[in-house]
């Protein structure tokens, strides 16, 4: 007889630990779960069409998603599936139908046995073909883990990114006149939201910084914690009249701001302004960089490329550099309806 406070304790220390380490309790449930299923199996508890069974209400219920997505898994389920069992069974409540259930079965099992054996191979090879490309899907995620580029965040310098640098008055200037919203990105806790409100201009902020963002928002009511990109997919097509980046391009790899800049010219309306602050490559180099410098997958661009890209574009752009070549501000207005193809996405 087992003792009551024996089984209360070793209970409780499953428990701890289970808490100590969830990853090896579980483990050790699911080892114990296959012990007893092979058990069963091979006392005759378990018969292959009841397992079989339950597994398919099992898949049924409980999607391979439901299992953790592991393509191995749902691999196994293929396997075990793969066998088309042609002897039926012949168990019947009645007295004669078990008779007369084995006499059928004898006499067609030479007919569902060819189909099923040209059933099973053709499952068989199909699970064969499976493996190989879960083997070569394995081996593409590892290599593309290997290279994957990361986002780039936002780079800010504090002399060059606040109330009284040089850029925020010629800003100002070019979105007064913008018809639409005028969105911000990065915009911080909102420091140039809060002026373009100031000047008479419906504004808003996007930063995928949520720390500076529940900052902001105690002095701008629309202040939004997500990344440019996404949030840019959620609007309208030309559904913004002004669109301002600051800290936003400057450490985007080409592709990321390909990207970008295809989204902003669906998102655009015509003649809505474009405004881009950037570092230039000396403070991006310079001693007094943020981390966050090193750690971007790309570079600044000088600002004659800008012109050049944002001109092909359907932009008319004009470029004005900053005091000791620290920084830039491009300026460009949309000109004409933004074609299907943008030259940027080219």
């Amino acid at each position: 007889m087992t003792d009551k406070g024996t089984t209360t304790d070793t209970g409780d220390a499953a428990d701890a630990a289970g808490t100590a380490d969830p990853q090896a309790y579980v483990a050790q449930v699911m080892a114990e779960i296959e012990e007893e299923v092979r058990l069963r199996r091979s006392s005759g508890d378990l018969p292959p069409k009841l397992e079989r069974e339950l597994d398919e209400l099992f898949l049924a219920h409980s999607p391979v998603a439901g299992r953790g997505g592991d393509l191995t898994e749902a691999l196994r389920m293929v396997d075990a599936a793969t066998f088309v069992d042609p002897v039926v069974p012949v168990a019947s409540e009645r007295a004669a139908g078990a008779v007369v259930k084995k006499g059928m079965r004898s006499l067609l099992l030479w007919y569902v046995g060819w189909i099923t054996h040209q059933v099973s191979q053709f499952a068989s090879a199909v699970s064969r073909s499976l493996h190989i490309v879960e083997r070569r899907l394995k081996e593409l995620e590892r290599k593309v883990e290997v290279q994957r580029v990361p986002s780039a965040g936002v780079v800010e310098l504090p002399a060059l990114h606040r109330d009284g640098a040089w850029w925020v008055q010629p800003t100002l200037a070019a979105v007064g006149a913008a018809t639409g919203r005028i969105v911000h990105a990065a915009s911080g806790d909102g420091w140039l939201v809060r002026q373009i409100i100031a000047a008479g201009g419906d504004a808003y902020g996007v930063d995928p910084r949520p720390n500076l963002v529940e900052h902001g928002v105690l002095t701008v009511s629309d202040l939004r914690g997500e990344d440019v990109a996404d949030h840019l997919r959620a609007v309208a097509p030309a559904g913004l009249g002004a669109i301002v980046l600051s800290g936003v391009v400057d450490g985007m790899a080409s592709g990321e701001r390909t990207q970008l800049l295809h989204l902003i010219a669906t998102k655009l309306a015509p003649g809505g302004v474009l405004v881009v602050h950037s570092l230039s490559r000396s403070s991006w180099d310079a001693a007094d960089a943020p981390y966050e410098a090193d750690l971007a997958p790309g570079r600044p661009l000088r600002a004659e490329t800008w012109r050049h890209l944002l001109d092909q574009s359907g932009y008319h752009t004009t470029v004005t550099i900053g005091p000791d070549d620290a920084d830039y501000l491009v300026t460009a207005v949309r000109a004409t309806v933004p074609p299907a193809e943008p030259t940027l996405a080219q």
